[in-house]
């Protein structure tokens, strides 16, 4: 059962209360099902592509939660702030009219504020809570709670703009056509980025790694975030409305895309073992000397399988705790039969939906750019 803070009922509260002021209590509820059904299977398939480790639901629904309500509150807030800072630093009111500074104000939003501050706001938690930060002993572990963390917000942020004034002047058909475009696409954006600065902080606290490594997925994830904003506008404002349609649908296919690397890099790390003991490193417990004995000191996954035994964690081999993992490819020479193995493995495991998504972007960046 996960229990939610004080504050964060009153977020709850606020949330409901302004959700049914803006489209109703049956456009909430039909938009808040939308919303979070779809984003629970996605959760679901993240933490599902671990086998031999698998992260208990309880803790990941604090991180899911920590991003529905926490990070939605404090983006909201810092947003704000974010954007008015801008616009007085960078707006003469003489040089500008209503309309430079209203379309200003939504690029500044949405392709330089809303980035950073909700890339820094989403994977709080994995710092901050002791209970998730205890669970990340894995490096893999850092993508399922970054992904949850991210999954909540997009969740959230898919009711705030189902039940917005366009949508709900259509009707339930307009809330469901909003909602239904944004969980194919942006809520999938959020995970993905969100994921990114989780592998990070995992490295940072599982491998004890130096802080730069979170600050460098940080900011990259805000890339991510940044560029998918910006060709998410970019579509809309297509002077075509067939390729703006195309456009937008390249940015759906990256999104999907970047969902099913998410859970291909989780299974390959799952399976190479992330065999460092995790947050024990950093709080120094025993005296050994850990550079020299590392091979022989317990897994962390052997750890949190003695810390919590009510989670199944499938079939696993206990004297594999502590030795490298099996190298996933063989150096030596091989065989046609197995060169022509490996190149059909390459083709069924290469991204074909991310690579072609890509390419229909760029023909019509060239095409923009040539006619």
């Amino acid at each position: 059962m996960i229990k939610l803070s004080k504050k964060q009922w009153f977020i709850l509260l606020i949330l409901v209360l302004t959700f049914i002021a803006m489209g109703g209590i049956l456009g909430f509820v039909f938009a808040s099902l939308l919303s979070f059904v779809p984003a629970y299977f996605y959760l679901k398939s993240i933490r599902d592509s671990e086998k031999a480790d698998v992260e208990p639901w309880e803790t990941i629904g604090l991180a899911f939660v920590w991003g529905a309500l926490s990070g939605i509150f404090l983006a909201g807030i810092f947003n704000a702030l974010g954007t008015a800072f801008l616009l007085v630093m960078l707006v003469e009111s003489e040089a500008y009219n209503l309309e430079d500074i209203e379309n200003l104000t939504i690029v500044l939003t949405v392709v330089v504020v809303a980035p950073i501050v909700e890339e820094f706001v989403k994977p709080l938690i994995m710092f901050r809570n002791t209970t998730v930060r205890n669970e990340i002993d894995e490096v893999e572990d850092g993508i399922v709670y970054g992904a949850a963390c991210g999954l909540g917000f997009g969740a959230t942020e898919n009711v705030l703009y189902g039940l917005s004034e366009g949508a709900v002047s259509a009707g339930i058909l307009g809330i469901f056509l909003i909602v239904l475009l944004r969980t194919f696409s942006s809520i999938l954006l959020h995970l993905v980025a969100t994921s990114f600065t989780g592998y990070g902080i995992a490295k940072y606290q599982v491998e004890g790694q130096s802080f730069s490594i979170v600050v460098k997925y940080y900011l990259l994830a805000v890339f991510i975030h940044a560029a998918w904003n910006g060709l998410a506008i970019y579509s809309i404002q297509f002077d075509s409305d067939i390729g703006g349609l195309l456009l937008f649908a390249a940015s759906i296919m990256l999104a999907i895309s970047g969902l099913e690397m998410a859970k291909r890099k989780i299974r390959a790390l799952d399976i190479a073992g992330s065999n460092i003991m995790g947050t024990d490193i950093r709080a120094g417990s025993g005296n050994e000397d850990w550079s020299s004995n590392k091979w022989e000191r317990t897994s962390g996954w052997e750890q949190k399988k003695l810390r919590s035994s009510s989670v199944n964690t499938g079939d696993y081999n206990s004297n594999r705790a502590g030795n490298t993992a099996d190298a996933l490819y063989d150096s030596g020479s091989k065989t046609p039969q197995e060169m022509a193995s490996a190149t059909t493995n390459w083709a069924v495991n290469f991204d074909w939906r991310g690579a072609i998504g890509f390419v229909i972007f760029l023909i019509f960046i060239l095409s923009d750019i040539i006619l």
